[in-house]
This record gives structure tokens, C-alpha cells and sequence, in this order.
């Protein structure tokens, strides 16, 4: 068997003396292209499946023996796809297949449908028939448990991993939904934001701090995709918080901080609940598109927003001397830490565009999920509002 795509459609399939049916579990199918050649089977449409929403679904079967493709058929209705493959005579089996793959290994997208287990009253060897399929359909089954019970440990490790991730997310979205209001309160309060950082000042850090999580993570195992992006991401983050901004109580009242805070918190209040709905195998459209569409106008801004409180604290550096190693000493070390800030500003925009996109996901993707968002935004719309006037 081979697929290029990973989506597959749930099938059931069942037989008699003579044909096997298959049901693929698609509903609204779009541009269906099933190709039926006598030791295979190729399938692939676009449709819906339990609450996946419009998708596309492919597969290729290698058959368990050959079939007549001239008279097999296939055809589509509103709830699913029926198959019908024809059996080739063979009597050296009885025409009784065990399974419907030729492989031995087990699809958890495909199952025995007992209720199409039937076979010809006609035929004389009748339950000869039914107790060789049984037989041979029982040993599939051992087999298949006893590679279930294989991956119970992984797959109970892999539900720990969910669970700890969907958690952490939850976690990350609520604290960093609490800085925004309480800074937008603020805001509308006193009317200004000069002491905004100091009363978002320990949720922030601990938020920022946890961030070296989202390193973690894929180094052991529990998401995929590259480590340094996050990594790099929670070293700059944490150099702007930690030091340039800690060390520093003139720059700790200006509006600037808290205006990078309101950035840092309103970007991630849509991209942790985006990346717990995907954790659970479903799509948000509209968090989808607030996600990427705010993340391309804000993620310059606050990379802008944290030059400037850099810039706007050298002096305060170089006249305090903080971090700054000075000649002579022991080690024979001397290390400027204005200078640093000033080779870090010059090289900024060449840092941040290495990480211009998120994991895995190349600018033209980006846009391409962007535009796929949108205009199912507006359909959607445009349906709503032809419901209304009806």
C-alpha cells in the first residue's frame, strides 16, 4: 500500500461467495477519482468526514487477490461511496479472502463489516466457507492485538503528551489573556500607560519564563518540528524582559514597554489556542486567520518595539556599567555589554528573518492558508446572509 497523502477515508468492507463491497465514509464528495485495476484499488476526493470538515482523502489498496475489473462499480451518494469489486474463480481458497489487503498489517481506517459477511444459500461448501474466513479472520485478529498491546505503553504516553500539552497551552493563553486585559483596563482607566509594566510585570516573566518549554518539547519528543525557532525566540524575548527592561527603571515607565507587552500578549492569545485545537485533530477557520493575518502586521511591530527600548537604554548602560567585564582582571575577559546591545540592533533584522515564519511553514504557505481561510470566511457569510433573506 502506498499514499502520498495522510488523510484516509473510513472504509468498511464485507463480502460474499462472489464480491466484496466497500463503503468509504464520505459525504459531499467533490471530483472523486476511483481507479479499479485488477490487484488494486485507488480512491481520492475531496468531501467531509465526522467533523473534520472539506478535506482531501486518498488511498490505494493492494487487494487480497486478484478481481474482474470490467465488472466491478462503484457509486456515490449523499452519505457515502459504494464499491463493488468482482471476484476472479479460484478454487484452490473457495473465493473466501481473510482480509481485503494482501499485507497482513492492520488500517485503523479500515474495518470488517459483519453484516456484509454473507454468502451464497446456492453454494453446497457454504459453511465450509464461513468457517475458513473465520478462521483466517481470527488469526488476523490475534495478530492484530497482540500489536495492540505492543503500543499500549506508547499510546498511553502519547495521551500523557496531549493532555500535558493541551494543558500547557490552556495554561499560556489564559496568563497571557489576563496581561492584555489587565493592560487594556489599565489603559482605560488612567488613560495613559506609563506604569503599565509594573502591574503586568510577574505574570509576564512567568510566561516568558515558561517559554523554554516550547524548546523542550521537540527535543524530547512531545511535538515535532525544529527547536531552534522557539529557542531563539525565548532568548531574544527574554534578553528584551529580563535584562535590557529589568535592569532598568527609567525605561520600566515609559509607554513603550507596555505597548510591546500589549504586542507580545495579543499575538499569543490566538496562537496557543490554534495550536490546542490542533492538538485535538480539528480546525478553527476564523482562529486560523486572526492567527496568521494579526501575526504579519505584529510580529515586525514588536520586533521594532524592542530596538527601540534597546536603543532608548544605552545610555543608561553605559553610564551604570551593568554586565559590562572591564580590564584588568583575572581572566583577562573584557566584555561590553553596550556594544553587544549595539551589534545585536545592527543584526536584528537579519535574526528575525530566519524566524519570519512559524515552524514547518514557509511564507507562501502562510498565505495560501490566509487567502483558504478568507474566502471560506465569506462564503460562509454570504450563505448566512442568503438564509436571512429567504
Amino acid at each position: 500500500m502506498a499514499s502520498s497523502i495522510d488523510l484516509h477515508p473510513p472504509i468498511h468492507w464485507g463480502q460474499t461467495s462472489s464480491t466484496v463491497s466497500l463503503r468509504i465514509g464520505l459525504t459531499d464528495v467533490k471530483y472523486p477519482k476511483v481507479e479499479i485495476n485488477q490487484d488494486s484499488i485507488k480512491f481520492q476526493a475531496t468531501g467531509c468526514s465526522g467533523s473534520r470538515g472539506e478535506q482531501l482523502y486518498s488511498f490505494e489498496i493492494e487487494l487480497y487477490e486478484k478481481v474482474d475489473a470490467k465488472a466491478s462499480s462503484y457509486k456515490i451518494n449523499d452519505r457515502e461511496i459504494s464499491v463493488s469489486l468482482q471476484k476472479k474463480k479460484n478454487d484452490s481458497n473457495s473465493n473466501v479472502w481473510p482480509r481485503l489487503t494482501k499485507a497482513s498489517a492492520k488500517l485503523p481506517w479500515l474495518k470488517a463489516d459483519f453484516d456484509r459477511m454473507t454468502f451464497s444459500e446456492d453454494d453446497s461448501d457454504d459453511e465450509q466457507k464461513k468457517s475458513m474466513f473465520n478462521k483466517n479472520f481470527n488469526e488476523d485478529m490475534y495478530k492484530s492485538l497482540r500489536q495492540d498491546s505492543r503500543k499500549a505503553k506508547t499510546k498511553g504516553f502519547l495521551d500523557h503528551r496531549t493532555n500535558w500539552l493541551l494543558f500547557y497551552n490552556l495554561f499560556q493563553f489564559i496568563a497571557y489573556f489576563w496581561v492584555f486585559t489587565r493592560l487594556t483596563m489599565y489603559l482605560l482607566t488612567h488613560g495613559h500607560l506609563k506604569n503599565g509594566y509594573k502591574v503586568v510585570e510577574n505574570p509576564i516573566k512567568l510566561c516568558q519564563a515558561l517559554t523554554i518549554l516550547e524548546t523542550i518539547h521537540p527535543l524530547i519528543g512531545f511535538t515535532k518540528g525544529d527547536y531552534l525557532v522557539p529557542f531563539f525566540q525565548f532568548l531574544f524575548r527574554n534578553l528584551i524582559l529580563f535584562i535590557v527592561i529589568n535592569f532598568n527603571r527609567q525605561i520600566q515607565t515609559s509607554p513603550i514597554v507596555p505597548c510591546l507587552l500589549f504586542v507580545w500578549s495579543f499575538v499569543e492569545i490566538f496562537r496557543y489556542p490554534y495550536y490546542g485545537i490542533r492538538l485535538l485533530n480539528k480546525e478553527n477557520r476564523a482562529i486560523t486567520w486572526f492567527r496568521y493575518t494579526f501575526w504579519i502586521v505584529l510580529y515586525p511591530l514588536g520586533a521594532f518595539i524592542e530596538g527601540l527600548i534597546i536603543y532608548k537604554s544605552l545610555d543608561h548602560y553605559r553610564s551604570k556599567g551593568y554586565f559590562s567585564i572591564t580590564l584588568p582582571n583575572r581572566a583577562n575577559f573584557a566584555f561590553n555589554f553596550v556594544l553587544f546591545l549595539q551589534i545585536y540592533l545592527v543584526l536584528m533584522p537579519f535574526d528575525r528573518r530566519a524566524m519570519v515564519a512559524p515552524p514547518n511553514l514557509s511564507i507562501d504557505k502562510i498565505f495560501r492558508r490566509l487567502l483558504s481561510s478568507t474566502e471560506k470566511l465569506v462564503e460562509e457569510k454570504a450563505i448566512e446572509d442568503w438564509k436571512v433573506h429567504q
